[in-house]
């Protein structure tokens, strides 16, 4: 059914994006892109480009689109994934536990998530997550916007746009300067939720034909609090941060520049890792005594960009942009041990000090030709259109090395059992992505829109085998040689009603490609009898999504509805497939049962005067597998948002409130070997924040944040779904108490 209603649709867009770019006996209009904002109620309106690879006014984007400005990010004093996120309905961001570690594991839209979300920053791909890492990669100081595109996204962004795609926007030298002026500035800012400081300096320069700026900061935090009536504590680290970030522009010519990005970071993290301590009795009686954890970390990332906005025939302005992104990320950890080898009541037989070094690496290098064109036909069609090519080569490693030494003998051993160390839990793997895509904005009149996509993506995956992984692949599996391409689509369609309501219809589909760890993870657990064993025959998965909506636009309200509608076909999960004849159980990740995930948003924004306004969002989403419904879908969301500035501008105060749904109910037990138990089940919550600015002078500024007012205490359904009701470590995923935060600013 899927298949075949992907099929007529990628027909009918094919036929539809021939009609429209075939008239090349056209009249022009050169008139650019970025001159699109119009006016609405005396300001100018919000512009993306996230939906359509062109900026386009927020009211006239066909589907979905949610942005966070750089004024909120700097407003609610954000310094993570998961607090950027807060605010945006139906996007969520879950936290994990691995190694000891707690950590943002990555961004859910609309109920789906993990490696099913691009994640770009200026357009290159952010690094993966891997096991105890997540996607906290980016300094949030350096945002000035960020962009979330809701649906499937891979007609314009390629593989992993199956559930949409996120864009991080970086500042530029032209957002604090212009010609002739210098900006330089100051912030130190304090956070009690995870006891992070922060020192940041900022400077830009303006110049005839160069501009350029640079940022500094340094944060030093601790693992984050938990709420205060936990009866456990988290496991303490003592972390640091530090970002290096630098732009330059350069005019070539009155139309045409060259950029040059430098973003580089580095972070490391000290760990008491009291959670691994005590006494363990399988496979072998051994006492934890001590865990020390340090995990380190840099990604640097530079890109040359040259832009150009000359009209010729086939565009009237461009870039061409190549990038490099290299990660590396380490965690180890060194442990003391007891080893009771004939028994508790005979004492230890061996005390050794264990050292393990688990990295994960990768490298990320990219080529992209962006061009657009604006036509107008002789009846008066404006055809607006985005055209490209992008190549990108990403290299991923996942090296472990693991000693153990005997502190009585000196005698050093990486054998364990059947695990001998270094190995590799996936062979390196060479990823290559070619895409070719173009974009049309059919303007038919001054009331209706047509949006057509289309792009050609080819995959290859090519895994090299070496020493180290041969370590792991005891039992010689064939590896994954992938050598794919998939063809994506998307149609939509704008019509304005009136001059104040507009209704709108998309077609989107996305797909992912099987990675390196799907398609190649391999390693046995000789103790606990399991192998995970590579698939060759693993596919891509692929959605389709549809959704309708209606937007109005009044003098003093705007509003959004949207509906959605998104099937999910070859859904990749793990899945026990078998049994060796050492009666070793097989696990490997196969494409199983399809997904409908379907769903409500909402969006109101009130505006009583120039300097008070409200807004409501509101989200609801339902998932359903194999006719049951998924449990692992966040519940239903709204935010309730008061701004208010006072007749001077001098002091501005936010109130947010974040309202939650209880999570699923009449959960089924966990059932094993020692019998069922009850899964845990999350009552509602209302959440309230309040942010307070204060301009002291016109150099000096002040911000005071309260989160958690009431100190209300809760878990978040989606770091918490598939854990029991007594599992003695539930409190450690408590979210946090009522916390404090605090800056001062000062301009130079």
């Amino acid at each position: 059914m899927l298949t075949s209603t992907i099929f007529k649709a990628k027909h009918l867009a094919r036929v539809l994006l021939g009609l429209a770019i075939s008239p090349l006996a056209l009249g022009e209009d050169t008139v650019s892109a970025n001159t699109e904002a119009k006016e609405t109620t005396g300001t100018l309106e919000e512009v993306v480009v996230i939906s359509s690879r062109y900026p386009v006014p927020l009211s006239e984007v066909v589907g979905s689109v949610a942005t966070i400005s750089g004024e909120d990010i700097a407003g609610r004093m954000v310094n993570d994934l998961q607090s950027l996120m807060a605010t945006t309905v139906g996007v969520s961001v879950k936290r994990r536990q691995a190694y000891g570690r707690v950590y943002n594991e990555g961004i859910s839209i609309r109920g789906l998530g993990s490696k099913r979300v691009n994640i770009l920053i200026d357009g290159v791909r952010v690094a993966d997550a891997y096991t105890g890492y997540g996607r906290d990669l980016v300094d949030m100081d350096l945002l000035k916007r960020v962009e979330i595109l809701k649906g499937p996204s891979s007609a314009l962004y390629g593989s992993d746009g199956l559930a949409g795609a996120v864009s991080y926007i970086t500042k530029d030298p032209e957002d604090l300067v212009t010609e002739g002026e210098t900006y330089v500035s100051a912030l130190s800012q304090f956070d009690s939720d995870d006891n992070r400081t922060k020192l940041g300096v900022l400077s830009a320069l303006g110049g005839e034909k160069m501009s350029a700026l640079v940022q500094l900061t340094k944060h030093q935090l601790n693992e984050r609090e938990l709420h205060s009536d936990a009866t456990l504590t988290p496991n303490p680290m003592d972390g640091d941060q530090e970002t290096l970030f630098f732009k330059t522009k350069y005019a070539l010519s009155d139309d045409s520049d060259i950029s040059l990005t430098a973003d580089m970071q580095r972070w490391q993290g000290d760990w008491d890792l009291q959670t691994d301590l005590g006494m363990s009795f399988f496979p072998g009686i051994v006492n934890t005594s001590e865990s020390l954890g340090t995990d380190e970390g840099k990604r640097d990332r530079f890109s040359l960009e040259y832009s150009f906005s000359k009209p010729a025939l086939w565009f009237d302005q461009g870039r061409i942009s190549v990038y490099q992104q290299k990660t590396d990320q380490t965690q180890i950890t060194n442990r003391q041990k007891q080893t009771f080898g004939n028994g508790l009541s005979m004492g230890p037989t061996a005390l050794t000090w264990e050292m393990t070094d688990y990295q994960f690496n990768q490298s990320i290098k990219g080529l992209g030709v962006e061009l657009a064109k604006t036509l107008t036909t002789d009846s008066g069609v404006r055809h607006q259109l985005v055209y490209g090519a992008e190549l990108e080569s990403i290299d991923s490693q996942r090296p472990r090395y693991k000693t153990a030494t005997d502190l009585m003998t000196g005698a050093s051993t990486s054998v364990f059992g059947s695990d001998v160390f270094p190995n590799k839990t996936f062979p390196d793997t060479e990823t290559e992505r070619k895409g070719l895509f173009v974009n049309d904005r059919i303007t038919l009149n001054d009331r209706a829109v047509v949006v057509v996509g289309l792009r050609y993506d080819g995959h290859t995956l090519d895994p090299q085998t070496d020493a180290l992984f041969a370590n792991s692949n005891a039992s010689d599996y064939s590896l994954a040689y992938i050598d794919d391409s998939a063809i994506s689509t998307k149609l939509g369609f704008l019509y304005d009603m009136t001059d104040q309501v507009s209704v709108f219809a998309q077609y989107a589909e996305g797909f992912r490609s099987p990675d390196y760890e799907s398609a190649n993870l391999t390693f046995t657990n000789f103790a606990y009898r399991y192998s995970v064993a590579p698939n060759p025959e693993l596919e891509a998965e692929e959605s389709a999504g549809y959704e309708v909506g209606l937007r109005g636009n009044h003098s003093d309200v705007t509003w959004s509805l949207a509906l959605y509608d998104t099937d999910y076909e070859k859904f990749i999960e793990t899945a026990l497939t078998g049994t060796n004849a050492q009666g070793i159980s097989i696990y490997q990740y196969v494409n199983l049962s399809d997904v409908t995930i379907r769903g409500a948003e909402v969006e109101v924004r009130k505006t009583f005067s120039d300097n008070l306004f409200v807004k409501f969002a509101a989200n609801r989403t339902y998932g359903e597998s194999a006719g049951e419904k998924l449990t692992t879908i966040s519940p239903a969301d709204a935010s309730i948002s008061l701004s208010w500035r006072s007749g001077n501008g001098k002091v501005a105060v936010r109130t947010i409130t974040s309202l939650v749904a209880s999570g699923p109910s009449d959960l089924p037990p966990s059932c094993g070997r020692s019998g069922c138990t009850d899964l845990l089940e999350v009552s509602g919550r209302g959440i309230h924040d309040v942010f307070v600015d204060y301009l002291v002078t016109k150099q000096l500024s002040a911000r005071l944040g309260v989160t958690n007012v009431t100190n209300k205490k809760y878990w978040d359904w989606g770091s918490v779904n598939g854990k029991v009701a007594d599992d003695p470590e539930l409190d450690l995923f408590l979210e946090s108490g009522r916390a404090y935060s605090a800056e001062v600013k000062y301009r130079f």
